[in-house]
């Protein structure tokens, strides 16, 4: 298992980063990292990328922007096993899941958020994004915006 416990969040940012930059242009991408610590230039389109390193723990995303402006894509890096793994999926898909799936979470619990009312986080469990596992197709293709 990789040893992250003593970095900071940001550092695990970087990390996922620099790994998911590494694993995008090893899929032949042409691969830039960029901007803010969550985001990548692959074949001169924007990526995010969400990390986790505890197994269990879902990724978290901003309910009201799950992806950032003109992102194409997001690589979801689970660095929870001895290696990466990723989960590649359009924007496009993460925007319409996250905002679907907090819609139907907030009326299962009588619309308002029980213990934090006014947080703008949401869950996103692996079980939602395995369908986008090493799917790195998503980043070539022209649909995906």
């Amino acid at each position: 298992m990789m040893q992250l416990g003593h970095l900071n969040t940001h550092q695990v940012h970087q990390v996922a980063r620099f790994y998911a930059a590494a694993a995008a242009a090893s899929q032949g991408h042409q691969v830039e990292v960029v901007g803010a610590r969550t985001r990548l230039l692959v074949d001169g389109r924007t990526v995010q990328v969400l990390s986790r390193r505890q197994a269990g723990s879902p990724w978290q995303a901003n309910v009201n922007a799950p992806t950032v402006d003109g992102a194409h894509a997001v690589i979801f890096v689970d660095l929870t096993g001895d290696a990466p793994d990723y989960f590649v999926a359009p924007a496009s898909w993460v925007e319409h899941d996250v905002r679907t799936h907090h819609a139907a979470w907030l009326a299962s619990v009588g619309g308002t958020r029980p213990r934090n009312p006014t947080s703008d986080h949401t869950a996103i469990p692996v079980e939602r994004i395995q369908q986008w596992q090493q799917r790195w197709d998503v980043l070539a293709n022209e649909q995906a915006d």
